[in-house]
């Protein structure tokens, strides 16, 4: 494949995948069709097939973009802190803030997803997803290594059980923050500095 038709594709991939972000999140993704989304991008149905197998192909592609930020977050934070616990906020914020501005992947990333990699019928991009999201576990994995070192995190702690416990009370905590806005206000809590106190509680818990 040469040059120029590698660019062509990339850009009539992100021409689709725009399309379809600006629907979902106007929309809704169960409201969006595959129909809409080829006119939204200006190209025929039987064009957009050519890319993408189904609507949910290309959700989770833009959800895989997601993830991929939060990949580059990760890595900054530890490039940027020494000690654990500041790596540690630095990340949980950094995912707080990207869930609060993209709150529609952030729920297909802590959704369900087909992590069936061994299947030829499984799609690509979940295999994708799947590749990702063990390449950041390996990462945070070093990471809760590092908390273990610092006496930070309880040494006899297995980590895959540390990191699920983490990785789902931080989702829990953002989830609930985006979700109760008019309730945190009620209650004259500030989103941010709520954030803050649970993800320091977190910490606490793995001593």
């Amino acid at each position: 494949m040469n040059t120029r038709t590698q660019r062509t594709i990339a850009f009539n991939r992100r021409n689709i995948l725009d399309a379809a972000d600006r629907l979902f999140c106007n929309s809704g993704v169960d409201k969006t069709t595959m129909e809409h989304i080829a006119a939204e991008a200006g190209y025929s149905k039987p064009t957009i097939y050519g890319y993408f197998k189904d609507k949910d192909e290309v959700y989770f592609a833009l959800v895989l973009e997601f993830m991929q930020e939060i990949v580059v977050k990760v890595d900054k934070a530890v490039e940027e802190s020494s000690a654990f616990p500041d790596t540690f906020m630095n990340i949980c914020q950094e995912v707080y803030k990207l869930a609060t501005e993209y709150p529609l992947y952030f729920e297909g990333l802590i959704g369900n997803i087909n992590v069936n990699i061994q299947s030829s019928d499984t799609p690509r991009i979940y295999k994708d997803i799947y590749r990702l999201g063990e390449e950041l576990n390996e990462k945070l994995s070093q990471l809760l290594q590092q908390g273990k070192d610092e006496g930070v995190i309880n040494a006899a702690m297995e980590s895959s059980a540390i990191l699920l416990f983490l990785w789902s009370s931080v989702s829990g905590v953002i989830r609930m923050i985006n979700q109760k806005k008019e309730y945190m206000k009620v209650l004259k809590l500030n989103e941010k500095d709520f954030s803050k106190f649970c993800f320091e509680r977190l910490l606490c818990a793995c001593k």
